[in-house]
């Protein structure tokens, strides 16, 4: 029924940020689907919005907003460097962020034009060799994810602080 993003945050430093990328904002959204077994044993599809909204100080550091909702579910958290699970960097013009679940993970990779000034977003769904995805949904419980896909994968990104004011 249900499924979750996990905490992508990490320590970033401004030594790994590239400078077109500070004091910007960049949103990510797609669709988890899939079918999942709830705490019961019950299996049901789930259709999940998942939203990241990332900012990247002038000092490098990332500073991230997250949001899932399913259904009448929903829940969010704002993490601050350090905090979290997950890790994040960036390799070049590439973010990448490893969000890692109970069992298995999921990477969100964003790809910016040398510039900056625009993006794309891909999300890969994984676990280890013959081994279940197990997460939390948006309702709080743990789900075992039978099978998971990701729709309509968007990014962008905007100058300043989306979380000022």
């Amino acid at each position: 029924m249900a499924t979750a993003v996990a905490t992508l945050v990490a320590p970033a430093f401004a030594g790994g940020v590239p400078p077109q990328a500070m004091n910007k904002t960049i949103s990510v959204s797609f669709v988890a689907t899939g079918e999942a077994k709830a705490p019961g044993g019950l299996a049901r599809g789930f259709s999940t919005q998942v939203s990241v909204i990332i900012y990247v100080s002038s000092a490098g550091r990332l500073f991230f907003r997250k949001r899932i909702a399913n259904g009448r579910y929903s829940r969010g958290k704002d993490i601050a460097p350090g905090e979290g699970r997950g890790t994040a960097s960036f390799q070049g013009n590439r973010l990448i962020g490893v969000v890692p679940f109970e069992a298995g993970a999921r990477q969100v990779t964003v790809t910016f034009d040398p510039s900056f000034s625009s993006c794309t977003a891909s999300v890969i769904e994984g676990h280890d060799g013959g081994g279940v995805i197990r997460r939390h949904g948006p309702d709080g419980a743990m789900y075992e994810v039978t099978s998971a896909s990701t729709l309509n994968p968007s990014c962008s990104i905007q100058s300043g602080n989306a979380f000022a004011g």
